[in-house]
């Protein structure tokens, strides 16, 4: 348990040099190896890779509870499918390898690949179950490891791919292009902190239900309702509510200015989707993959399926 203890606090040391760390975590669990059953601990940094794919490095200690049976420590690597989903199970495959101690004095290897749960999650913490087939170079420890982790999940700090220039760029713009289209300079300040406070929280997580207020994230309408609120603007909270705030506005891009609400269906008459326009084509908006920039055009792979789905415009400040 000593040696289970000074890897955490090693690895943790080295945790916050990992700029784009997704997580840290602990796992407790037992390995159903054969009699008696053996736990086993686990420190895990997380870390995105691309899209859905991202990697587990861990230090992990298998405690040797049979007679004549000593630890093993070590260090793993994981590859894993879907971490950052909060509605799909996480699919891992990786290996360790390390170094056994008393009897099992002698270098050890194996592999493993299992499936992890999640359990519930309160604002950046969550907690998750798992199930993993241990298969281990020493004799007799190979098995099914079932454990319970509880751990830490930053918000994503990095935009994703091409967000970087609007996030430069509609700062910037956003005041001139609302006092060319007639906006008294008060409410083109306002709208422009509006638009600035939303563009602050690229990356963060989709949470449903979520307004950024110990939640850890946002839904599409907790984003725009958390943007105006911060100015004392109050809209309704609900993304169908929002469709009928403010004034409407003609459904067309030479029409919109930044700030302005742009409504969404994904079927029928019902608006199930939101997003803040920012500029030249460009809205931010929290969905499944976190809060990021789309444009509304059929070149952007990930906007095209917005664009076809966009039903109105409302406008709050005039």
């Amino acid at each position: 348990m000593r040696r289970c203890v000074a890897s955490a606090l090693l690895l943790g040391c080295f945790a916050p040099s990992l700029a784009a760390q997704d997580g840290v975590f602990v796992t407790a669990g037992y390995l159903l190896a054969g009699q008696p059953d053996e736990s086993t601990w686990r420190l895990t940094v997380q870390r995105e890779l691309a899209g859905p794919l991202g990697v587990d490095a861990s230090v992990q200690v298998l405690p040797g509870e049979r007679p004549k049976e000593g630890e093993l420590t070590g260090f793993g690597l994981d590859l894993t499918l879907f971490d950052g989903a909060r509605r799909l199970p996480t699919i891992f495959v990786g290996g360790a390898a390390g170094l056994g101690l008393s009897d099992q004095d002698r270098l050890w290897y194996g592999s493993s690949i299992g499936i992890r749960l999640p359990l519930f999650h309160l604002g950046t913490v969550r907690t998750t179950v798992e199930a993993r087939w241990r298969n281990l170079s020493i004799e007799g420890r190979d098995g099914l490891e079932v454990g319970v982790s509880i751990g830490w999940r930053s918000a994503r700090t990095r935009p994703p791919p091409g967000a970087e220039a609007s996030g430069l760029y509609v700062p910037r713009a956003t005041g001139d292009r609302l006092r060319a289209a007639g906006i008294p300079e008060t409410k083109a300040r306002l709208i422009g902190s509006v638009v600035s406070t939303a563009l602050e929280e690229m990356g963060q997580p989709y949470v449903w239900g979520g307004t950024g207020d110990g939640s850890g994230g946002f839904d599409c309408s907790g984003l725009i309702y958390h943007a105006y609120g911060k100015y004392g603007v109050r809209i309704p909270r609900t993304a169908q509510g929002q469709s009928q705030a403010g004034v409407p506005i003609r459904q067309d891009l030479d029409a919109l200015i930044p700030g302005d609400i742009l409504t969404f269906s994904e079927g029928g008459d019902r608006v199930t989707h939101v997003g803040l326009y920012v500029g030249e084509g460009r809205f931010i908006h929290s969905a499944s993959s976190g809060v990021r920039i789309s444009r509304l055009a059929e070149e952007d792979s990930y906007g095209r399926y917005w664009l076809r789905r966009w039903v109105g415009v409302r406008r709050i400040v005039e």
